[in-house]
């Protein structure tokens, strides 16, 4: 089984940055209903918009499943694996949530 994790970065209007590796490729409203939004949010409540940059990586072979939270700290203990040649970015996307009214996008 390959593995499949991404890296959430997320960066207010101000800003303020903050970052995040999750298991599986997480859906837009999956980041809004995150830990990691909503601190952000409630931290940079004078943000007009919170710009979302989304990198999936898939390392090993055979069918991919989400990693195991074990697996998960380890990457975020090893930031430099996601650099090395055992992993694969296979998906890689930016979008732009309006603050305050969270659930509009705009693709860039």
């Amino acid at each position: 089984m390959s593995k499949l994790f991404s890296v959430v970065r997320l960066e207010t209007s101000t800003g303020v940055r903050d970052i995040e590796t999750v298991s599986g490729i997480p859906e837009a409203e999956e980041i809004q209903d995150s830990r990691l939004y909503k601190e952000l949010v409630e931290d940079c409540g004078s943000s007009d918009y919170i710009t979302v940059n989304l990198k999936s990586y898939l390392y090993g072979e055979g069918e991919p499943e989400k990693i195991s939270g074990a697996d998960l700290d380890w990457i975020k203990n090893n930031p430099g694996f996601v650099n090395s040649e055992d992993v694969t970015c296979i998906n890689a996307s930016q979008y732009t949530i309006l603050y305050p009214d969270q659930g509009m996008q705009l693709t860039m």
